[in-house]
């Protein structure tokens, strides 16, 4: 009985950090998907997750700069999004959930360029 419980408490160790490292819901809100006009101010191109920054004039005119999550690097290179493919200055449309405290961070869901190109 006392290997049983030592075994479950070592799994429930392992499994709980797993799930909190992926567990986005806890941080962003997943049922509200915002749109801005945004400038890239800076590409991390980086695991676990690639984070792009930007700047998004708030209700009142001010800019704020916001860090945005994305996939990690492999998973945006399978589907033909490189290091250079923002640029620093670049003007876009953002699509993401933003955090559930109100930072000015979020997800990204989709990112359009200029001319609407996914």
């Amino acid at each position: 009985m006392k290997r049983i419980l030592i075994a479950l408490v070592g799994l429930a160790s392992i499994a709980v950090p797993l799930f909190a490292h992926h567990g986005r819901g806890a941080t962003y809100d997943e049922k509200k998907i915002l749109t801005a006009n945004a400038v890239i101010t800076e590409v991390a191109w980086r695991n676990p997750h690639v984070a792009i920054y930007m700047d998004i004039k708030d209700e009142t005119g001010k800019v704020v700069n916001w860090g945005f999550e994305s996939q990690n690097v492999s998973s945006l290179t399978r589907i033909g999004f490189f290091r250079n493919t923002l640029k620093v200055g670049q003007e876009v449309t953002i699509k993401f959930n933003p955090s559930r405290a109100g930072a000015p961070v979020g997800v990204i869901r989709k990112i359009y360029d200029n001319a609407g190109k996914e």
